[in-house]
């Protein structure tokens, strides 16, 4: 076992390699999760439910691998189980990088057991892919245990519909890993489904609530606009922000009279499990703009993006960016003609888990 000035040290280098991470954006918001072997028996890892920028070395649990118990009260990663199998099927793994990065998780959509792709100077890449499980599940350890066993000589990994997990010998190797699978899947994404898109938000007419008064970001918000903003609010009393995102996967989405089915699970969790796009500009009865719905936290409009709804300014904008992706991974599919879908029970179990518990403990933790 380390000393207690070397967990320490552990602690603020895990918090450190998170905030590398989560500054070029390969960790958003609480998602993914990050951990460092201690012994042949423990490991550190991040907490659940605590955003990277808040994190304190205190808040780095300690867990054990053969039952995955913890010390102390602060409550360790879901994924907890995944890391232990990896630590036991890898003797050699030293650290582990979880992440629910763009391009990775969008390729991870298409129903593909092995993601055949390149890296930088034409290196043939090839990284597989876990079968799907609920996040959070004894399955889906088990199915990262068996993919990393079944390719031993390989450290980047897919989780199906998640994510990625990337194995290191230190967080130098994992760190490169997880930029190395980005940028190969953003090649295999462009090569074979033709998305060449930039991830990220592109802002149009932003609103706030500031009691019962709307603020609109741009003062001459066009009407046509503003009457959305005000169906929203009315029917969503729980939503105080509204960010219009027009990035360009969200606008291609919206050009066409569509129903958007969860490829992912953090789309499923803060989304929503139906998003439809209105087959014409003023909604389906020709005057009300559909799908404000309880739970479904994204409003397309015919031809001009999507409103995404939160009931704080992060929260909205973290819709924005998960729809986003989501987008992204909707476009792939549609043009690599399969994909696999989560259920409709599995989404619903998930978005229901998220807003009960999940969103809860990272506003308590703020």
């Amino acid at each position: 076992m380390m000393t207690n000035e070397e967990m320490q040290t552990a602690r603020e280098h895990i918090i450190e390699i998170s905030r590398q991470l989560h500054d070029i954006g390969l960790l958003v918001r609480t998602w993914g999760n990050i951990s460092c072997r201690v012994d042949d028996d423990h490991f550190l890892i991040t907490p659940s439910g605590i955003k990277y920028e808040d994190l304190t070395p205190e808040m780095i649990v300690l867990v054990k691998i053969s039952d995955l118990s913890h010390e102390g009260d602060v409550t360790p990663s879901s994924e907890k189980a995944v890391h232990a199998v990896c630590y036991k099927a890898r003797k050699e793994t030293q650290f582990i990088i979880h992440t629910h990065q763009v391009y990775a998780s969008c390729a991870g959509t298409l129903g593909l057991k092995k993601v055949l792709t390149y890296f930088e100077d034409d290196e043939d890449v090839v990284i597989p892919v876990a079968p799907y499980a609920l996040p959070g599940t004894q399955k889906l350890a088990e199915n990262v245990e068996m993919t990393v066993k079944k390719f031993p000589e390989i450290n980047g990994f897919i989780m199906a519909n998640h994510g990625t997990i990337c194995l290191g010998g230190n967080s130098n190797e994992a760190f490169y890993e997880a930029e190395k699978m980005e940028v190969a899947c953003n090649n295999f994404l462009i090569d074979v489904c033709k998305t060449d898109m930039h991830h990220g938000v592109i802002v149009g007419f932003n609103s706030h609530l500031e009691g019962d008064e709307i603020v609109y970001d741009i003062p001459d918000t066009p009407e046509r606009v503003k009457n959305i903003h005000k169906e929203i609010y009315k029917k969503r009393p729980d939503v105080k922000y509204i960010v219009h995102n027009k990035s360009a996967a969200v606008m291609t989405v919206s050009r066409r009279a569509n129903h958007m089915r969860p490829l992912l699970d953090d789309f499923a969790q803060l989304i929503g499990y139906s998003v439809k796009v209105p087959s014409n500009e003023y909604g389906k009865d020709g005057q009300n703009f559909h799908n404000i719905k309880k739970h479904v936290n994204a409003v397309f409009a015919l031809n001009d993006g999507a409103y995404c709804l939160g009931s704080t300014e992060d929260d909205a904008l973290a819709v924005a960016d998960v729809l986003d992706k989501g987008c992204i991974a909707h476009i792939a599919v549609m043009r690599h003609g399969e994909g696999h879908y989560l259920s409709l029970f599995e989404s619903i179990k998930m978005n229901r888990h998220y807003r009960k518990s999940y969103s809860k403990l990272a506003d308590i933790k703020k």
